[in-house]
């Protein structure tokens, strides 16, 4: 059966859960459940038990079959990129090459999300100056090696890019990156002079 952080993985997966993704059952998990219980014909309890267990499990497989990738049953980073990138292409950005997000240990990750780039292609179109990925994936090793950073870092997941944008102020770039947030387009924005230098972090849901 999966455990609470997977069920929650995958209620987000299906656009039911809109919480975090933090293993606790509370009201919002519980609500969604109840949700996906509904909607799949099962007796609505908000209980967690192994006929909803094997139908949310079946759902995510056929979601996973459909992009391409693993078919776990658990809608992890793979899946929700190979999700957003189906609704993108490379051939929709017009200034990035995904080489430009490889992990810098050098071990050959770099599963952007292109919902991500589409961001930085806007910015770079704004400004009209070359935006420079400072740090883009990261594989768990160097995310470790890396001063400051959460174990939980959305580049980990290849959703959050560390950016310097060429003769332009970073309160400028951070502003800018903030308007992103606030639409709701991006989830965290921020800059720190002793870890980043003039780099600004921006990353997605």
């Amino acid at each position: 059966m999966l455990n609470i952080k997977q069920r929650q993985m995958n209620l987000k997966f299906l656009g039911l859960y809109g919480g975090k993704i933090d293993g606790i059952v509370g009201n919002g998990t519980i609500g969604a459940i109840e949700e996906f219980q509904r909607q799949n014909g099962l007796v609505v309890d908000g209980i967690y038990g192994a006929k909803t267990d094997a139908k949310l499990v079946e759902i995510i497989k056929q979601k996973q079959r459909e992009l391409g990738v693993t078919a776990d049953g658990v809608a992890g980073t793979i899946t929700t990129n190979a999700r957003d990138n189906k609704q993108l292409s490379w051939n929709d950005i017009k200034h990035f090459k995904q080489s430009e997000f490889a992990c810098k240990c050098g071990c050959g990750f770099s599963d952007i999300n292109l919902n991500l780039v589409k961001i930085l292609d806007e910015i770079r179109e704004y400004f009209g100056q070359p935006v420079i990925i400072t740090s883009g994936c990261r594989c768990r090793n160097h995310n470790s090696k890396q001063k400051g950073s959460s174990q939980n870092s959305r580049h980990i997941s290849g959703k959050a890019a560390d950016i310097v944008v060429r003769n332009v102020d970073k309160a400028k770039v951070l502003a800018k990156c903030k308007e992103y947030v606030a639409s709701g387009r991006a989830r965290y924005t921020y800059t720190n002079n002793s870890n980043m230098g003039n780099a600004v972090h921006i990353d997605i849901v």
